[in-house]
């Protein structure tokens, strides 16, 4: 038989629970986020940034449907899931849309969430609009959601990096590339009159800026919050890709001149000074290493002890500089800043616009200049004929060249400029016939 009556019983229960409360309320103290630390628990998430607010921006509301769901939320998600694939499938993208909206009340802080749901609007939705205005309206729908989620992830590298591709390669490097950039900068909207969408636009600049800014900022966050999307050394070297991309782009769309030549000047600085110059730690032997990608031979054997590891160490950082390319993209950067380049683009462009006029002989006499100065750049620099970019721009020229002969009738000439270069790349003809289609007959 028990000592103790029922009632007494009922009050040694409530005592014992009321006696394991206290350290439950010391450990599990909430701090405010300035003064008050909180207990134990709270103290350890801000010792290592696990607390929400130390994440980014809190959503109350996803906080209360957690509490509404208890430990129902990971069958929940699974649903919404289930009921997103299925809105894709059915092209319905208003339910899509407020599915999505569910899924990241549930998991604010899953970055999968908001990397695959930003990448299935910009890329997967988009492609299935036959308007060009449309197809932009959902890759900004894409970029937006990804800046969402870096709101609310602000230590997240991945989602950084994520939405510097956007801007990147969907904005300035997909088929409508040409619409989408003038759209970056003058939205289809009636609602912004002219102006760019600011809310994905933020700063009012060009896309490949916009890019080149938040891959810095991706760096940043990088050196806090590890990345698996690529090797480390290429990683870091996007800032100064998007600079190079924007320098081209400017070309491209027929603007010449001191600008231009800035823009590939401030992208040789990027690329040599700013990435070059970035330490980069390395396996090395039973150790580690720092290497740059401008080290010299002076400081290579300066880094080792003796003469055999410092051929060891220059093959490592040789290695490393034909995985991003590094040589390439610095002699691009020198020929480019060059005025006699600059000329060669300008006149090939001019050609270009000539011949969509049908003025033949202006297009000729443009075209054959161009060439010409192409190929003195390829003289100078004959690393850049393994490049594609450059060497389809020339291959562009070519097929103008003979495209304009064939109008007026008239037979090519035995030898011209970029000849033997055309001759070299001829398994790239096909694929330059495409783009010449594109860009000079269209309509």
């Amino acid at each position: 038989m028990s000592r103790f009556t029922s009632q007494q019983r009922k009050f040694v229960y409530l005592g014992g629970m009321l006696v394991l409360l206290i350290p439950i309320i010391g450990l599990g103290m909430p701090s405010d986020g300035r003064d008050k630390k909180g207990g134990y628990v709270a103290q350890l998430r801000t010792e290592y940034d696990l607390g929400e607010s130390d994440l980014g921006q809190i959503d109350p509301s996803s906080a209360s449907m957690n509490l509404v769901l208890l430990g129902l939320r990971g069958v929940a998600v699974n649903l919404l899931w289930i009921d997103l694939e299925k809105h894709k499938d059915n092209k319905d993208w208003a339910q899509m849309r407020a599915t999505t909206e569910s899924i990241i009340r549930l998991q604010p802080h899953y970055e999968k969430v908001w990397d695959f749901n930003g990448w299935n609007l910009a890329y997967n939705t988009s492609a299935e609009w036959d308007a060009v205005p449309d197809r932009y309206q959902w890759v900004k729908e894409g970029g937006k959601f990804l800046i969402r989620g870096v709101a609310r992830n602000e230590k997240s590298t991945d989602l950084h990096y994520r939405t510097a591709r956007i801007y990147q390669q969907k904005v300035g490097q997909s088929d409508e590339k040409k619409y989408f950039r003038q759209y970056f900068m003058s939205d289809p909207d009636p609602k912004f009159e002219g102006t760019n969408d600011p809310d994905f636009n933020t700063d009012n600049i060009d896309n490949f800026l916009m890019a080149k800014k938040w891959y810095y900022a991706a760096n940043d966050a990088e050196r806090n919050k590890v990345q698996r999307i690529l090797d480390r050394t290429i990683f870091r070297s996007s800032p100064a890709r998007a600079q190079f991309d924007y320098a081209q782009a400017l070309q491209e769309d027929g603007v010449f001149g001191e600008v231009t030549r800035e823009a590939w000047a401030q992208a040789l600085n990027d690329w040599t000074v700013k990435y070059g110059q970035e330490v980069f730690t390395i396996p090395w032997e039973d150790g580690k290493v720092d290497i740059r990608m401008e080290m010299t031979e002076a400081e290579i054997e300066q880094a080792v002890k003796n003469q055999s590891d410092a051929q060891k160490l220059k093959r490592a950082v040789n290695a490393y500089q034909n995985m991003t390319n590094y040589r390439y993209w610095r002699t691009r950067g020198l020929c480019e800043a060059e005025e006699q380049t600059a000329q060669a683009h300008q006149e090939f462009f001019q050609a270009g616009e000539q011949y969509k006029q049908q003025n033949l002989a202006s297009a000729k006499q443009l075209v054959l200049s161009s060439m010409q100065k192409f190929e003195n750049v390829l003289e100078r620099y004959p690393d850049l004929r393994e490049e594609d970019r450059l060497v389809e721009e020339c291959m562009l020229a070519v097929l103008l060249f003979e495209s304009i002969h064939r109008l007026d009738g008239e037979r090519l000439p035995e030898e011209f400029p970029l000849k033997q270069l055309s001759q070299e790349k001829q398994a790239m003809r096909q694929q330059v016939e495409v783009l010449f289609n594109r860009r000079f007959l269209a309509n």
